[in-house]
């Protein structure tokens, strides 16, 4: 059997009014999957020499024509050059795309499920990849969710989903509840199978969230649909209503962790509130906001087929 290498999987539902079947946040999926899936089998692109100049060049015009004059605000800017692909990259970038095409309309036909898209393969062995969409049924749904902190746990590729799948189902089953894992320092950088957002308690002036600062995690689809929603939400009352912004990055021990309101989110679930971890009861969530975000999450489902 060959190696794992990238996974996505969601939540497939079929719309309460059409029965058209929906995802949320379908098209970032299929982005996330794409890029993983070629960094995976063709390994990091490495820029070439005329790449990097026209990346620089793009900045510069992109600085000078933006008012922003900040040090801070400058680094912020991104510019998208077209990377200069080597054979073996446009090749497999060719089969992914050939199969991402052919991903929409299966799980339209399919229906409401839990499909997960996987690449497979040995790169320097196999002439190229395996690319299966496996069409699962939905599993039962939840609400509320137990962390168990797992320790150090050794992860293959952190920022990629897929390689570790095995390894965290193993450790949810031996923990009898999510795998809270840390890095190095002991600090949380997800569960095994969510990314996690928490808030600070005090009421809506202090109504700040925060998401864990480690890069070695997934990039959350649906963490990153909550933080663009974020942005739009309004909290105080009228007139002195306001934006305060998105979660922040931010390090804490689990231990610090269970003193606050904490959710895990995912792609299959949606948001769950954190009961407890480790055993500690973990405050109640503020059913307002939690509503509030819970309803922004459900505006973003897309129709998979057109």
């Amino acid at each position: 059997m060959d190696s794992l290498l990238v996974a996505d999987s969601f939540r497939v539902r079929s719309n309460p009014k059409t029965g058209a079947a929906e995802v949320r946040g379908f098209a970032q999926h299929l982005d996330r999957f794409k890029w993983a899936a070629l960094e995976a089998w063709c390994g990091p692109h490495v820029p070439t020499a005329d790449e990097r100049a026209r990346h620089a060049a793009a900045l510069q015009e992109a600085y000078a024509q933006s008012p922003m004059r900040d040090r801070r605000a400058r680094a912020a800017v991104l510019v998208w050059v077209e990377p200069d692909r080597s054979p073996a990259e446009q090749r497999a970038l060719a089969r992914i795309d050939e199969f991402l095409d052919s991903v929409p309309e299966r799980i339209a036909r399919f229906g409401e499920g839990w499909p997960r898209m996987e690449i497979g393969g040995d790169p320097g062995r196999d002439p190229e990849p395996r690319l299966e969409l496996r069409l699962r049924p939905l599993p039962a749904l939840g609400e509320t969710l137990d962390l168990r902190t797992a320790g150090r746990v050794r992860s293959a590729h952190p920022r990629r989903k897929g390689p570790n799948i095995s390894r965290y189902a193993e450790l949810n089953s031996e923990l009898g509840a999510e795998a809270l894992l840390t890095d190095a320092h002991g600090r949380v950088r997800e569960g095994a199978t969510t990314s996690l957002i928490w808030w600070l308690s005090g009421g809506e002036e202090q109504d700040h969230g925060f998401v864990a600062a480690s890069t070695k995690r997934v990039p959350s689809v649906t963490e990153a649909l909550l933080l663009e929603a974020a942005d739009r939400r309004l909290v105080g009352t009228k007139p002195n209503r306001r934006r305060i912004g998105q979660p922040q990055p931010a390090r804490l021990a689990p231990v610090e962790l269970a003193q606050h309101e904490v959710w895990a989110v995912n792609a299959l679930h949606g948001i769950r509130v954190v009961t407890s971890i480790d055993g500690t009861p973990l405050p109640p969530p503020d059913e307002r906001r939690l509503q509030w975000f819970r309803e922004a999450l459900d505006r973003t489902w897309e129709a998979v087929a057109g």
